[in-house]
């Protein structure tokens, strides 16, 4: 409960001294309720994007929702999974029945992928983006749209990558309408001290998970993609 409640905090000071709304990855489901009043915008990870419960819970919310492409790559998985949450259900969430509309806004993020030898596999080429809306134009699935996350398995979490591969995808979207049209953002790794550090490291506003871009390299990068736009 102290943990839920301080999470609150942050996000209502971040809203009050920013005046924007926060993004939020989808780890446990039943835990949604208590931020669902913050959020703008929730995305799925490649790990849960196959789990029943995730695609449901979706399935009833009102913000938009990134579904990442699986670590396997397989794309299908995360559009079936689009198509699980574009649609109503009636199951059982926190022990209540509970019964959705359907979330239209759902959409795929593309993170790169990883073989059976651990290896990263990017999926951020243009070859690979054009795949997956010809993919996307085949199904029945409303609002289709693309989002490309930069680091992960597409920047080998090589985290300096980022800025080649964002200005890369904005390239590509003027060789071609149909990306132009689809490809509607970005997830860019960014924070205020470029790198990671270990759970007890010491250093303010620097990540104890993937590594990031730092806040002067992420502004820079911003301006440049307003140039590409």
């Amino acid at each position: 409960v102290a943990g839920v409640k301080a999470l609150r905090r942050m996000h209502i000071r971040a809203i009050e001294e920013s005046g924007l709304t926060a993004a939020d990855e989808m780890l446990y489901p039943e835990n949604y309720s208590y931020l669902e009043d913050l959020l703008s915008y929730v995305a799925v990870g490649a790990r849960s994007v196959e789990n029943q419960q995730h695609r449901l819970t979706v399935s009833g919310l009102d913000v938009p929702v990134g579904m990442k492409s699986p670590t396997s790559g397989d794309l299908s998985v995360m559009l079936n999974a689009i198509k699980a949450a574009q649609i109503p259900h009636v199951f059982m969430y926190r022990n209540w029945e509970v019964s959705t509309s359907g979330n239209l806004l759902t959409h795929a993020v593309m993170r790169g992928a990883t073989n059976s030898y651990g290896q990263h596999i990017p999926n951020y080429h243009y070859e690979n983006l054009i795949e997956l809306a010809t993919q996307y134009r085949m199904s029945n699935l409303k609002n289709q749209a693309i989002v490309v996350d930069t680091n992960h398995s597409n920047s080998r979490k090589q985290y300096a990558e980022q800025p080649r591969i964002a200005k890369q995808v904005m390239s590509d979207r003027k060789h071609s309408l149909v990306l132009k049209k689809m490809v509607k953002g970005l997830m860019i790794e960014s924070y205020l001290e470029e790198g990671s550090q270990p759970v007890d490291g010491e250093v303010f506003g620097k990540s104890i998970t993937d590594p990031c871009l730092g806040w002067q390299d992420s502004e820079i990068l911003l301006y440049e993609l307003a140039e590409l736009a």
